[in-house]
């Protein structure tokens, strides 16, 4: 798959394509729909199939806001290449491209591009405040268009903003269903206060910047490091039994494990919710309770 990044007035030789627009963070059930759609229409007319997407989301610029997301691009990256698509475009979204007019819009990514066909949602919005839309892409003579309608689960939207609300509520193995793969966070092993250590449990602490964070608590894990899965245990929230946290941690006991893996990058993917984060009363207390927790997780995860 050829990644390539678009400002305003790039342009590169590519072959006649057929693209899916959209942010597709989480690449999820209702996302897989319109990739259907691509790989559909690629065998019918015999076009490359390529994808659409923004580096930023643009609420993260034009609201300037600490906007969260469900994977990382380069997550996204994995799995548009598992579907073998030829193009992943991004476009580096910035003030000037959330200003382009909708026609300056098609024009400099979609047309100049050699897109043919183009794939979106029903609620897709593009160009200058948003103001392009499904009939806006319609009324072209330069490529065709296919709207892919909503796509629900037992009656409700499938999107990333549910999925993210899932996530909050702890429900993690519904929002794994709907994401079709383990809800994953990746980032760098970070120094914590080691009091993990000090009760026979130590913990590998990780960065989750500007991932969705799940609701505080326990969860059975996967965390993988240098090619190799190992089973954890993870809490997020504030350790209030040691109760001196102030900023939400990530932290994660990697089962039959013993390496120093400060610095490295890990991905941790979450399986499913234990229990809420409680204040004990005593470390032993917490300790009793941790060993309850890990049995159980041991027993549920492959």
């Amino acid at each position: 798959m050829e990644i390539i990044h678009l400002s305003v007035n790039s342009q590169f030789k590519v072959e006649d394509s057929v693209c899916a627009l959209g942010f597709f963070d989480g690449v999820h059930l209702g996302h897989q729909q319109l990739l259907k759609n691509v790989e559909s229409i690629s065998k019918e007319k015999g076009l490359k199939k390529a994808i659409m997407t923004f580096s930023l989301h643009p609420k993260q610029i034009l609201e300037k806001n600490d906007y969260t997301y469900l994977m990382s691009l380069s997550e996204k990256i994995k799995v548009l290449e598992e579907l073998e698509f030829d193009y992943f475009y991004i476009i580096d979204f910035d003030q000037e491209v959330a200003h382009l007019e909708p026609d300056v819009f098609l024009k400099k990514y979609i047309i100049d591009h050699h897109i043919k066909h183009v794939v979106c949602g029903f609620d897709f919005h593009f160009g200058n405040k948003g103001k392009g839309d499904i009939s806006t892409l319609a009324n072209n003579s330069f490529f065709d268009v296919t709207v892919v309608d909503e796509y629900t689960e037992n009656s409700l939207k499938v999107s990333s903003s549910y999925i993210k609300t899932l996530l909050n509520d702890g429900c993690v193995e519904k929002a794994n269903y709907l994401l079709t793969r383990p809800y994953r966070v990746s980032g760098k092993v970070i120094y914590g206060l080691q009091n993990g250590r000090k009760i026979g449990f130590p913990t590998a602490n990780i960065n989750y910047g500007h991932y969705v964070v799940l609701k505080k608590g326990v969860y059975g894990v996967y965390l993988i490091v240098h090619g190799k899965r190992y089973k954890g245990m993870a809490n997020i929230g504030y350790n209030p039994t040691v109760g001196v946290l102030h900023n939400l941690s990530l932290e994660v006991n990697i089962f039959n494990f013993d390496q120093d893996i400060y610095g490295e990058e890990v991905d941790v993917d979450f399986i499913f919710r234990v229990r809420d984060e409680c204040k004990f009363k005593s470390l032993n207390h917490l300790k009793e309770q941790l060993e309850k927790d890990k049995k159980h997780i041991d027993q549920f995860l492959d």
